[in-house]
C-alpha cells in the first residue's frame, strides 16, 4: 500500500513538472509570436496606407522579443481549453468572451497602474469603452480555435522531441530569466511614471533606472504607449 502511494505521488510530481515546463514554453512562444505579429502588422498597415516601410518595437519587456500580454493569453487558453475537450463552437464562444474580457482588463490595468494605454478603439465599430470591440472578440475566438487545433499540437509535438533532462533545465532557465526581465521592466516603467509626477528617486535602484532607462530609451521599446495623463 505504501509503495502504491509512493508511485502515485511520483506520477503526480512528474505531471506537475511537465505542466510547468509546457506552461513556460507556451508562454515564451506566445510572447514571441505576439511581438512579431504586432510588428509585422504595423509594417503591412504602413505599406498599405503610405507605401513606406516602417518597423517599430511592440515588445513588452526590456530584453528580448517578449510581449507578456500574449504569453499570458496563450497560457490561459492552454489551461482553459486544451486540457478539456469541448465542441469547437463552444470553444469559439468561450474564446471570444475570454479574448474580449482579457483585452479590456489589460487596457484598464495598464491605464490605472501606469497612466498609459497601448490601444484605443474609441472610434471603432461596436467598441466597448474603447478597450475592445465586438468584431475583435470574434477574431479572438478564431485565434483560440487556431491555437487549440493547429498551434498547440505543433508545440506539443516539438516539446515531446526534447530530452526530458534538457527540457527541465531549459524551462528553469527561461523562467528565471523572464522573471528578472519582467521585474526590471516593471520597475523601469513604474519609475518613469514617478518621474513624470516629479517624484525624485529614493533608492539606488530608482537612481539606476533614471540613469539607464530614460524616457527616450523606454520610448523606443514601448513605441505605442500613450500617456493618458500628460
Amino acid at each position: 500500500m505504501q509503495q502504491e502511494r509512493e508511485v502515485v505521488g511520483y506520477m503526480e510530481k512528474e505531471e506537475r513538472k511537465v505542466l510547468f515546463q509546457k506552461v513556460v514554453f507556451i508562454f515564451v512562444v506566445g510572447c514571441v509570436l505576439g511581438t512579431y505579429y504586432e510588428e509585422i502588422l504595423h509594417v503591412v498597415k504602413n505599406l498599405l496606407a503610405h507605401g513606406t516601410f516602417s518597423w517599430v518595437s511592440r515588445r513588452g519587456l526590456l530584453y528580448g522579443p517578449f510581449s507578456p500580454i500574449y504569453g499570458i493569453a496563450f497560457v490561459l487558453v492552454y489551461l482553459l481549453f486544451c486540457l478539456k475537450k469541448r465542441k469547437w463552437y463552444v470553444n469559439f464562444i468561450y474564446g471570444s468572451l475570454l479574448g474580449g474580457f482579457y483585452e479590456y482588463s489589460m487596457s484598464y490595468l495598464q491605464e490605472k497602474l501606469w497612466g498609459t494605454i497601448s490601444w484605443d478603439y474609441s472610434h471603432h465599430f461596436l467598441n466597448i469603452g474603447g478597450r475592445t470591440t465586438i468584431p475583435f472578440m470574434f477574431f479572438w475566438g478564431v485565434v483560440v480555435l487556431l491555437f487549440i487545433y493547429v498551434l498547440y499540437p505543433i508545440i506539443n509535438h516539438i516539446y515531446e522531441k526534447i530530452p526530458a533532462h534538457f527540457a527541465q533545465k531549459l524551462a528553469t532557465f527561461l523562467f528565471v530569466f523572464l522573471m528578472f526581465d519582467a521585474s526590471i521592466s516593471l520597475v523601469a516603467v513604474s519609475r518613469q511614471t514617478m518621474r513624470h509626477k516629479g517624484i525624485e528617486p529614493k533608492t539606488a535602484l530608482g537612481e539606476f533606472c533614471d540613469e539607464h532607462y530614460t524616457d527616450d530609451y523606454l520610448r523606443k521599446i514601448y513605441d505605442n504607449s500613450i500617456d493618458v495623463n500628460p
